[in-house]
């Protein structure tokens, strides 16, 4: 996620370099033809106006959907934070014995990885890190086996709410109460698998990338050849905003692929495991990630 810290220029100039460069040296072509070429090379501004107008208003749509897909990726995230604070909050008041703190700490330890390796696996990373470092021997290796891991956590959190049960450790209303939490954990799983999983029509980019270039190839056209050094810059500036726009709009779009524009999954997870560890009054809090860059992931 990009943060309100300067954000390098590198970062915008790299996704645009090769474009910017292309319609450059066509401007300079179409141009130089019109000054020295005694063809009549000129189509009227007022069509170039029409199509850039056109073009705003599609890029103005797609920057709008694709936002709209971050965002709910987000809104997901969000509460994925409050039910895991809710999931140990519950724990505490239906376990109050001391001797239960065990246990407690190992819900904690699992909720934190399933945060931890739901991020990993969105972004398409290795959880066997996440793993060994929170869960136990016996999630390790039941986890291990599932092609779906953060659910295979889940359900291991469901497993050990059963045995309380069993043990008449929980009444009926305390596990109806905990079976709604996982519930609601495993439906923002879902939403997050269901954005990262459907692909943004591929129709969007490719018709709006050809109405750019045509834009681009149009607009040199339209200016007067005798203001050279305006006229080449103008309309390198002019089309390379537009494909800025486009691009900043396939980054939001896809918020899941270990990119700068990413919904911040890990700083979300560390948040969660902070919060959880000092509500079950852990000796070690890890520090909070601090983003010495522009943005968090």
């Amino acid at each position: 996620m990009l943060l309100n810290n300067k954000i390098s220029l590198g970062f915008f100039v790299k996704n645009i370099l090769h474009q910017a460069l292309y319609i450059f040296l066509f401007a300079n072509l179409i141009v130089l033809l019109k000054l020295f070429s005694a063809w009549p090379l000129v189509i009227p501004i007022a069509i170039a106006a029409i199509l850039g107008t056109c073009i705003a208003l599609l890029l103005a749509f797609r920057t709008n959907q694709a936002y709209d897909r971050w965002w709910e990726a987000r809104i997901a995230w969000g509460a994925i934070v409050n039910d895991s604070r809710s999931l140990i909050r519950q724990l505490q008041m239906f376990l109050p014995d001391e001797s239960k703190k065990e246990l407690l700490h190992a819900f904690v330890e699992r909720q934190c990885g399933f945060c931890f390796m739901l991020g990993d696996t969105l972004r398409g990373q290795d959880t066997a890190g996440r793993s060994k470092a929170f869960l136990s021997d016996a999630d390790n290796v039941a986890v291990d086996k599932a092609a779906n891991k953060p659910n295979a956590v889940l359900q291991q959190h469901s497993m050990a709410i059963r045995r309380l049960y069993d043990a008449r450790e929980l009444t009926d209303f305390q596990m109806v109460q905990l079976s709604i939490n996982l519930n609601s954990l495993t439906d923002s799983m879902g939403r997050c698998e269901r954005i990262k999983n459907t692909v943004f029509p591929r129709t969007y980019t490719f018709n709006m990338q050809v109405f750019i270039y045509l834009f681009a190839a149009i607009l040199p056209f339209s200016l007067d050849p005798v203001h050279y050094f305006l006229d080449v810059p103008l309309v390198t500036l002019l089309a390379s905003a537009f494909i800025l726009i486009e691009k900043s709009a396939i980054q939001l779009q896809d918020p899941f692929e270990n990119k700068p524009t990413d919904t911040p999954v890990t700083s979300i997870a560390r948040t969660i495991e902070i919060d959880l560890k000092t509500m079950t009054d852990y000796p070690e809090i890890p520090d909070r990630h601090v983003s010495q860059t522009y943005y968090a992931l």
